[in-house]
This record gives structure tokens, C-alpha cells and sequence, in this order.
């Protein structure tokens, strides 16, 4: 059986964000194109591919990270509880007592 060479992996930027002036996260589709055989079936079968990011500072090598689409899901749910609590937090102060009351047990009030 003849080698073949592997088929080169393309990747479709999504978008980037620009978090400082020497600073830049790239979200990318990562993925094969075409049809390979399945490892259990021997079937051309296509696969989705992967997600990709790449934190990249002005001077320095950047960071790539491949991750599961379910990964990446978990990933931007993350981020975007954080965000809420930061916008949320920015929004007022928050009142301790009024938190701590709120929690208290009944008739400790």
C-alpha cells in the first residue's frame, strides 16, 4: 500500500478581537477538506474539524490551541458568565448586607 501525504489542514478565520494595542485573539474553523476513510468503517466519511484560537502579542510567539467544538462551547459560555458578572458589578456597588440578608435563614433577620 502506497503512503499517501497527509492532506494539508485549512482553517477559516471566524473573527478577532483586539483586547490591547499589541494584542490580538483569532478564532478559526480548523479542518481537512475533502472525504477520508473512517477509522472503524473504511467509509469516506468527513470530518467537522476543530476550533481554533491564537493569542498573539506584539513580541512574542503566539499561543495556538486547538479545541472540540463542545469545548469551545463550554469555553464561550465561560467567558460570557464573566462578562455578565463585570457589566452586572459595573453597574452598582454591591450592597453586602442586602446579599447577606437575602440568604440568611428565616427569623435571623
Amino acid at each position: 500500500m502506497a503512503d499517501h501525504a497527509p492532506v494539508p489542514l485549512r482553517a477559516r478565520t471566524i473573527g478577532s478581537v483586539y483586547p490591547s494595542d499589541d494584542t490580538v485573539i483569532i478564532v478559526e474553523h480548523v479542518y481537512e477538506p475533502g472525504t477520508a476513510p473512517c477509522h472503524g468503517c473504511g467509509e469516506h466519511a468527513h470530518d467537522p474539524g476543530t476550533v481554533g484560537m491564537i493569542v498573539s502579542r506584539d513580541d512574542e510567539q503566539p499561543v495556538a490551541v486547538s479545541m472540540s467544538a463542545e469545548d469551545a462551547l463550554l469555553l464561550a459560555n465561560r467567558l460570557e458568565r464573566a462578562a455578565g458578572i463585570v457589566l452586572e458589578l459595573g453597574e452598582d456597588a454591591p450592597d453586602i448586607e442586602r446579599e447577606a440578608a437575602r440568604f440568611a435563614p428565616e427569623g435571623s433577620k
